[in-house]
This record gives C-alpha cells, sequence and structure tokens, in this order.
C-alpha cells in the first residue's frame, strides 16, 4: 500500500473533500471510528462519480447501480478526533477486468497523510442483480491501460475454527438499496472486541471482500481464524440460512 502514498497524477481527474468529525463519527476514545472512515470513503467516491457523469442519478435512469466489491485501508498515522477535520482525495485508476478502480488518501487538517486506500466497485443491473462489463456501460471509465488493482480477491482458505458472534440484520442496519451498509460489516468486526481490546491493538490495515447481500432479519455468523485481535486474523461471514459466503476480511492488529 506504500506505492499510494505520492500525490495523485495529473492527468486523471480527482476529488478533494473536507470531512468535519461529529460526535457520532468517533469511537469510545474520542477519535474518527473506522466504521465512519469507511463511510466517508464512499460518499466521496459517490461524489465524484456524480461530478464526472456516471454517479447515481445518471445509472438509475438505465437500471444500473454501483456495488463495492473490495475495499482495503492502511492506518498510516493518527485518525482524526472529535471536531477536526478529515481529508479525504480519491482517484479513479480505470477497469482491471469487472472492476472499477478507486485510490484515497486521507489527510488531516495539517496535510499529513494519515491513511491511504484503494476500493474496487462493479456495476450492477438493479432487478437482475447481475454485473455488468464496464466496457459496455461507460468506456469513458478507462483513465489508465495499465491498471494495478490493490484489493486483493480473498479465497476462503484454510480453518475459521472460532465463531465469534450470530448477529440478526437489524433495520438501522438497511441502507437505501434494502440490504446492509458496507461499512456497517467493518462495525460488526470492531463489535467482536472490548474497548480495551482495541485500545492494546487498534486496527492497522484492514482488506475485505464483500461477496453477497445480506438483508433484513438475515442471521450472519461471524467466524475467524483466531479469537483475540492481535496480529493478522480472518474473518468469514455467512448468513446461516444457506450458509453462503458474505464477507471475507484480513485485518492486521497492531
Amino acid at each position: 500500500m506504500n506505492r499510494l502514498i505520492p500525490a495523485f497524477s495529473t492527468d486523471i481527474p480527482q476529488l478533494s473533500s473536507t470531512n468535519f468529525v461529529s460526535w457520532h463519527d468517533v469511537d469510545f476514545g474520542g477519535v474518527l471510528s473506522t466504521y465512519s472512515l469507511f463511510n466517508f470513503a464512499q460518499e466521496t467516491a459517490w461524489k465524484h462519480a456524480e461530478e464526472l457523469g456516471f454517479g447515481f442519478d445518471s445509472l438509475g435512469t438505465q437500471n444500473l447501480a454501483w456495488v463495492l466489491f473490495g475495499m482495503r485501508i492502511k492506518m498510516m498515522d493518527s485518525l482524526p478526533k472529535w471536531q477536526e477535520e478529515l481529508i479525504i482525495q480519491t482517484q479513479p485508476k480505470g477497469i482491471s477486468g469487472m472492476f472499477a478502480n478507486r485510490d484515497y488518501r486521507m489527510l488531516n487538517a495539517q496535510n499529513k497523510l494519515i491513511a491511504v486506500g484503494s476500493s474496487n466497485w462493479v456495476i450492477i443491473e438493479t432487478k437482475t442483480r447481475r454485473p455488468q462489463r464496464l466496457d459496455h456501460v461507460f468506456d469513458s471509465l478507462r483513465f489508465s491501460e495499465q491498471v494495478e488493482n490493490l484489493v486483493s480477491r480473498l479465497k476462503p482458505r484454510g480453518e475459521f475454527p472460532f465463531l465469534l458472534n450470530t448477529y440478526q440484520v437489524k433495520t438501522s442496519d438497511i441502507d437505501y438499496y434494502g440490504h446492509v451498509n458496507n461499512a456497517k460489516y467493518i462495525a460488526w468486526i470492531c463489535d467482536l472486541y472490548t474497548p480495551e481490546a482495541l485500545k492494546s491493538f487498534p486496527l492497522q490495515e484492514i482488506l475485505v471482500n464483500f461477496l453477497q447481500e445480506t438483508r433484513f432479519g438475515d442471521e450472519i455468523e461471524i467466524f475467524a481464524d483466531k479469537k483475540e485481535n492481535r496480529a493478522k486474523v480472518r474473518y468469514k461471514m455467512q448468513r446461516k440460512s444457506d450458509e453462503k459466503i458474505i464477507l471475507l476480511a484480513e485485518v492486521d492488529w497492531k
């Protein structure tokens, strides 16, 4: 992820948004939560897509929608506190296979780099929920001919022996599209641990693949290859009713 640290290329359009960290954006320590960081990153991506002409409104007229497949974020320094600012710079990189790739640089009010990130998005047809070939929808997404995908595609290799929680999807988890907001899954992972555990071993880097949609009432089983949040931990979330994997993640805890 260190290759994302340099400033973005001026040849590709970018957007910079300044976000005020409100009371509901911080965690138990008064610092921007990982859940809120994911939400800010997604919101910035949506704003930029609208500005570039392939956002929510434009796709909606064609019965299409963006869906986040994967996200990777690495913390470089302390996140902002309550009443401070978070600056997010974002830039689309182009198409790799079925994915549209987008990078992020997160800075504090002093323009110090505090986190870097990358994401993969697909376009689906809203009625069938099937992914669409991006070059058939927006050929203008090809900002670069050589796109390096920094969001690895995770596989359910190895064992996940520890069932850490079973969670039933609630109304507050559901977004505009009727499924669970992606950032909620990050909150579910953090909720597996006590505040004391997260203070001792905070999240340093997260890689997550969103594989299936989940809806109100679904029971989600959360498995891990370790019980504690120490070093690298792999997670698997699956729907209890049909055992379909809905999420795979790798988290490095300091």
